[in-house]
């Protein structure tokens, strides 16, 4: 199998400033960590009905 060309990748000017920024955004946010399943109540148990 041959291999194809590579292309050149063309970048945004700014790009390397987007990247830096979002790097700064997500190394200051809190860790974000999964929510602890709440535990389950018990059923409600239904009434026998009175005849």
């Amino acid at each position: 199998m041959a291999k194809t060309p590579v292309k050149e990748i063309e970048f945004h000017p700014d790009a390397m400033q987007r990247f830096e920024r979002a790097v700064n955004v997500v190394a200051k946010s809190p860790p974000q960590h999964r929510a602890k399943e709440k535990p389950k109540g018990k059923k409600a148990t239904k009434k026998k009905a009175v005849k």
